[in-house]
């Protein structure tokens, strides 16, 4: 997977009418996943939006980054979520 500028990477998932518990499963699922094929070019972190599919609702942010191992790491804040 080739190196993404921010505002072309989001992630739709899910449905408005899921649990926010599912949410939060399917959005880990779906981050586990990306920080296999995601590449970092110049930028020190990417931030992803999670979206629903369904209906546009903002479900959580992602932001990956390499710790000091290299390894790419995540975090989702479920704060901004609009459901």
């Amino acid at each position: 997977m080739p190196a993404f500028n921010q505002q072309e990477l989001a992630i739709h998932c899910g449905k408005t009418t899921d649990s926010f518990e599912k949410l939060k499963s399917i959005c880990e699922k779906q981050a586990n996943e990306l920080k296999t094929k995601i590449t970092f070019a110049t930028q020190s972190k990417i931030i992803v939006p999670f979206w629903t599919k369904d209906f546009p609702e903002l479900i959580c942010t992602g932001v990956f980054s390499k710790n000091n191992l290299g390894e790419i790491v995540y975090e989702l804040d479920f704060s901004e979520s609009t459901l």
